[in-house]
């Protein structure tokens, strides 16, 4: 299988290279004049590493090409009842709400690119019946009334369908940011546990300010001074054992509203799931949703190396959901852009998606009706896929594991899904 090398260059990093046509597999330049353009260059220059610029107002994705949602193809089903796509039925419980389609709006918090489109986001999900989750760091950053005014456009709008959702972090947790959130009305916590972009480096956000840099100190954020003046604020990941993870549930569980868990591909994740379904079961905690994010992107503060090099698709842990069969929802995240990426996505056993830089292109491009109609265009698709699957509803589309084709041998290794054609047709 081909994978993208590191170049040593990116526009993403702002740097080149002298002979781009002509890179060795070290990512430098076969001929390198030292031209001090490139990235090893500018880490020389600063002494960090590198970010994605510009931040706050753009968004990111990793380019490095891992077995991914591309290589699989839907096979039709040839034998079976007919249904005109229209009629396909795709409204479906999610995380212990009831949802138009099984898509959510994954979290997005406080990052300069997110923030701004928190009403649009917010009021759009309500009246699209999609279950919408504030990102982290939100009430460090703009205090209850920001948080207050991210959640008020939703319960504004809500139509009985989706839910408002609120992440809270392990600083997030320590300001009682999930007491505060059930108070202003969400619908329930997710509590996180890692994403896929850095998982294990916590959230990060650059800023300006010497007193604002003393708040976040206060409220236990790590924070980086730059030489430039300006400064970092980074999250402190936290412990996660097996003792955390049951206090943390047990005591949320108090609050009497659902809990969701976010966490990323990582080693260990399989015996983790298998601690969840075994808390919910022992504890009875309200835990009903597990979002599962993978490779893919983020709103811009994730390392540029760490976004490429660590993670996978967070459709690897599905063949593993397929035989847990966990008492609660799964949703997959990173990198799903469409309706027939939810449906690919079910047919390996998830529960349905999460999309966080999709809706915000949605948003972005016209408000909350752009997530809307985007939503719109999801259910159309998934509806087509039903069909080609011959079944009636959107949620028999989960399992059918046996009408799916991988492009490549890895592929078809990484997803648990058959890669010679002749077996299947």
């Amino acid at each position: 299988m081909r994978l993208r090398r590191h170049y040593n260059a990116d526009i993403v990093t702002k740097t080149k290279l002298s002979f781009p046509e002509h890179p060795s597999p070290s990512g430098m330049c076969s001929v390198c004049t030292m031209c001090g353009q490139c990235e090893i260059a500018k880490k020389a220059k600063t002494g960090r590493t590198l970010f994605p610029q510009p931040f706050g107002v753009a968004q990111f994705g990793a380019e490095k090409k891992i077995p991914d949602i591309n290589d699989i193809q839907i096979l039709a089903e040839m034998w079976g009842e007919g249904y005109f796509f229209p009629e396909i039925e795709t409204e479906v419980e999610i995380g212990g709400f009831k949802c138009s389609i099984p898509v959510a709006i994954a979290a997005l918090g406080s990052t300069k690119v997110a923030s701004g489109k928190a009403d649009s986001l917010s009021e759009g999900a309500a009246l699209a019946g999609i279950p919408r989750v504030i990102g982290e760091n939100v009430y460090a950053s703009f205090g209850k009334e920001g948080l207050k005014r991210m959640i008020k456009p939703f319960l504004d709008n809500y139509q009985g369908k989706g839910a408002i959702v609120v992440q809270a972090n392990v600083v997030d947790q320590k300001l009682k940011v999930p007491e505060m959130a059930v108070e202003l009305g969400a619908h329930a916590i997710e509590l996180k546990l890692g994403q896929g972009a850095k998982q294990g480096l916590g959230g990060e956000i650059r800023f300006e300010g010497k007193e604002t840099a003393e708040k976040y100190r206060k409220y236990g954020y790590l924070v980086i001074e730059k030489e430039d003046g300006s400064y970092e604020r980074h999250v402190n990941p936290g412990s996660i054992t097996k003792e955390r993870l049951k206090e943390m549930l047990v005591k949320y569980s108090e609050l009497g509203v659902p809990l969701w868990i976010k966490v990323a591909i990582g080693r260990g994740l399989s015996e983790l799931l298998e601690e969840l379904e075994k808390i919910k079961k022992e504890e009875k905690v309200p835990l009903e949703c597990v979002t599962i994010d993978g490779h893919g992107g983020g709103t811009g503060m994730s390392p540029w190396l760490i976004m490429n090099e660590t993670c996978f698709s967070s459709l690897s842990i599905l063949p593993k959901i397929r035989e847990m069969k966990p008492d609660f929802d799964v949703l997959v995240a990173g990198g799903l852009t469409s309706g027939i990426d939810v449906a690919k996505a079910m047919m390996l056993g998830a529960d349905g998606a999460a999309m966080g830089r999709a809706m915000l292109i949605a948003s972005a491009t016209n408000g909350s009706e752009g997530i809307v109609n985007f939503v719109k265009a999801l259910k159309e698709e998934l509806q087509m896929i039903a069909t080609i699957q011959r079944v009636k509803h959107v949620s028999q589309l989960k399992g059918r594991v046996q009408n799916l084709l991988a492009l490549t041998e890895e592929a078809g290794r990484a997803f648990g899904i058959e890669y010679d054609s002749k077996k299947i047709i």
